[in-house]
């Protein structure tokens, strides 16, 4: 069936569309009802500012810069690395690529056509970037790019690197690229418009009321009466929950948007098996696993977490795997060859 694997992004996608949609008509509720509170005397003159650039304005520029991300992930990724960009519908022209490039602009159409993508996605190549691997943005299955470093085909035979581009395209065709970005645009949605406003209030306004309650629960202490200390104590516990409550909800919410992209890898290395067989893809996985690799340079961070491989130090403890967006490598060989993900 084409495209089995995207059904869980599907969903991911849809929620996280509606929460985007949500989000807008949050925002321009908050800032209508800010305008109006304008008019309605000094007090609530502070209300609504405070509505209008704490929650309203904030909600749109997030919603907007969330649009904008999602649709030149293409373009943006071109302007930021040094790529050779290889447009499948220019193959024939001999003069434009070099043999290298015509080869893998070839093998990635006729990957794409097999796997049944409506438009072939842009071929690059990073000729600057000695570090083997590869990678895949883009906002639809029509609209995407696939890229190859120059130490990924410098290092591997050209079924291997095929084998790669298949995995990436795997991304593509199961809508890694898109969850990928809404997932990372709503975490980022949730610090900026539900906690910050939350912060700003609980630290400007509660930490006063949390010092008194706890002088107060001190001096109750004191005086033996554990009923009021009590309650005033537990005022200070609260206070102190919900000025964690940002950094907990982000790491508890870090955690899943890596457990999803930990889960979408062994999916594609499933259809770059389908694409080419379990044995090109699990020997290119093996070879990059050999190699040397550095991490990702800060302009690279958001495109690592589709990059074939990343940096692993597996020997740091049991639980060091939840830190990272992509199983061992040796997790993922085992998953092929046991054909886990191909059923």
């Amino acid at each position: 069936m084409k495209f089995r694997n995207s059904k869980g992004n599907l969903a991911v996608i849809a929620i996280m569309t509606l929460f985007c949609l949500s989000v807008f008509s949050y925002g321009v509720y908050a800032s209508y009802f800010g305008l109006q509170l304008f008019q309605q005397g000094a007090f609530n003159f502070i209300i609504g500012l405070f509505f209008l650039g704490c929650i309203g304005i904030p909600s749109i520029y997030w919603v907007v810069t969330t649009a904008y991300r999602y649709f030149a992930a293409v373009p943006t990724c071109i302007n930021q690395r040094k790529i050779r960009i290889i447009n499948p519908l220019l193959l024939h022209e001999k003069d434009l690529y070099s043999e290298t490039e015509i080869w893998l602009g070839t093998s990635v159409k006729e990957l794409a056509q097999a796997e049944g993508l409506p438009r072939t996605p842009l071929v690059g190549i990073e000729w600057s970037d000695d570090n083997p691997n590869a990678y895949a943005v883009g906002a639809t299955r029509s609209h995407a790019m696939v890229v190859a470093t120059s130490g990924l085909i410098n290092q591997l035979n050209q079924r291997q690197v095929a084998a790669v581009m298949a995995h990436e395209l795997g991304h593509i065709a199961n809508l890694d690229t898109m969850a990928k970005t809404l997932l990372s645009a709503v975490l980022d949605g949730v610090m900026l418009i539900l906690f910050k406003p939350m912060l700003l209030i609980v630290w400007y306004f509660g930490r006063f009321a949390a010092l008194l309650m706890l002088i107060a629960g001190l001096i109750y202490g004191i005086m033996g009466n554990w009923q009021y200390a009590t309650a005033f104590l537990v005022g200070v516990l609260v206070w102190i929950i919900l000025m964690m409550l940002p950094t907990i909800t982000k790491f508890l919410v870090t955690l899943l948007t890596f457990w999803h992209s930990r889960w979408r890898e062994y999916h594609a290395d499933a259809v770059a098996a389908r694409l080419t067989s379990v044995d090109d893809i699990a020997s290119a996985l093996a070879i990059l696993d050999r190699l040397p690799f550095q991490p990702p340079r800060k302009n690279q961070e958001q495109m690592a977490t589709l990059w074939i491989r990343v940096a692993m130090k597996e020997e740091l403890g049991t639980f060091h795997w939840l830190k990272h967006t992509h199983p061992p490598i040796h997790k993922r060989i085992e998953a092929l060859r046991r054909g886990l993900y191909l059923r």
